[in-house]
């Protein structure tokens, strides 16, 4: 009976022992089949939980190239948009130096004033642009909102808002899509500084405002230069505040006119009863500029105010285009931006595919001496099974 109980016993030992070796075999055979060290959590718990977190940043910064690509169409599309303003008003500020020309017939300036109604048609059109996704553009974060609307006397609002669509592309880096249109369009530094001139100049006179500039953030007046000729044949002028003579004396064009905290400059010859006032503006808007070239290019070239005004406008364009310059140049900025981001997401997902490749892959090499021991252990447990369970007394009787 004992060796009963000790041949059973053998003959299960010897039994587990194969079911052992088969398994590590299969094993084997299962990795060098996937070429993964680990087939499941079990085989190394601590290194599975390594390669779950590893994956879970390998799937944000998968999302996060993705953000930039989106980010970056949107880019390219609005850069290209601007870029476009910027020919426009490059075209109006040329157009309107051509019409200052007096030599041109009525003909030519009626030719180059409706050239000016295309170009402040289009530059609307341009401006309410949506991209693939029916979104406008130029309207902050309201992008299902029309940005600009112009009423029956040329005038046209803003109906989006001041703020930018963000997108973010890393984990504290969010990058701006768009940009408004108040600040694009109808927030351009005055290149004339604190003021816009209104021109009442006599016949023949080539005055010109410069420049002025007024220290004092709270006055908020309207001053008016009148320009007269002195006994000495040099001319005197005359500066009134809100209607009110304030000063008077010898114009001295080198160092212009001073009151308190305002300086004004100007520029070309003066011819008595010359006069301009001068109404507080810092910023201007590119489409009140396209209104009031039209409404001054069907003005005489005779008429000195009129011609005055032209060549501010030019300034304006010309103001403009270099706005418009910087707003592209900003927006090339963050394609920069983005572009390392994403030099930099993909240096940090090949650092986590090395990492998981670390704990993961298999090592050929070690699994084929591996999988040759197993294999040896299981025909010596085989043999020896073999062996063993045909041994009993009776080949000894």
């Amino acid at each position: 009976m004992l060796n009963r109980i000790s041949s059973f016993h053998n003959y299960q030992s010897i039994q587990n022992d194969i079911r052992r070796q088969e398994a590590k075999i299969h094993h084997n055979q299962a990795q060098l089949a996937s070429g993964k060290k680990l087939l499941s959590p079990s085989d190394d718990p601590l290194a599975a939980h390594y390669i779950q977190e590893l994956g879970q940043q390998s799937e944000q910064i998968r999302q996060y190239l993705s953000a930039i690509t989106l980010v970056r169409n949107r880019l390219e599309n609005h850069e290209v948009i601007i870029d476009n303003a910027e020919n426009f008003t490059d075209e109006a500020r040329r157009t309107l130096m051509e019409m200052i020309n007096g030599s041109l017939s009525a003909e030519d300036r009626e030719a180059m004033k409706r050239e000016l109604t295309e170009l402040a048609d289009n530059f609307l059109v341009l401006s309410n642009v949506q991209d693939a996704s029916g979104n406008y553009i130029f309207s902050g974060t309201k992008p299902k909102t029309q940005p600009f609307f112009r009423d029956n006397e040329g005038r046209v609002t803003y109906n989006g808002d001041d703020y930018q669509r963000k997108m973010k592309v890393a984990n504290s880096l969010e990058v701006p899509i768009n940009d408004p249109g108040s600040k694009v369009f109808m927030e351009i530094d005055n290149p004339f500084g604190d003021y816009e001139p209104q021109y009442q100049l006599q016949e023949g006179s080539e005055l010109l405002f410069e420049r002025a500039r007024n220290l004092d953030p709270d006055d908020k007046s309207i001053y008016t230069v009148t320009f007269n000729e002195l006994p000495n044949g040099q001319f005197g002028y005359q500066l009134e505040q809100d209607g009110s003579t304030v000063q008077s004396g010898e114009y001295d064009s080198s160092v212009g006119i001073k009151y308190n905290e305002l300086t004004i400059q100007l520029k070309g010859q003066v011819t008595a009863g010359d006069s301009l006032s001068l109404e507080p503006r810092k910023t201007f808007s590119v489409f009140d500029t396209f209104k009031d070239a039209l409404e001054y290019s069907t003005g005489s070239v005779s008429d000195a105010s009129n011609t005055a005004k032209l060549q501010q406008l030019v300034q304006e364009f010309h103001a403009a285009f270099i706005h418009l310059n910087k707003a592209r140049s900003d927006v090339g900025a963050r394609l920069s931006t983005i572009d390392f981001q994403e030099q930099q997401h993909e240096d940090f997902q090949l650092s986590l595919k090395k990492s998981k490749s670390t704990f993961e892959d298999l090592d050929y090499a070690q699994a084929v001496i591996e999988f040759n021991e197993n294999e040896r252990a299981l025909k010596a447990s085989q043999l020896a099974f073999g062996k063993t369970k045909d041994l009993t007394l009776f080949n000894y009787i």
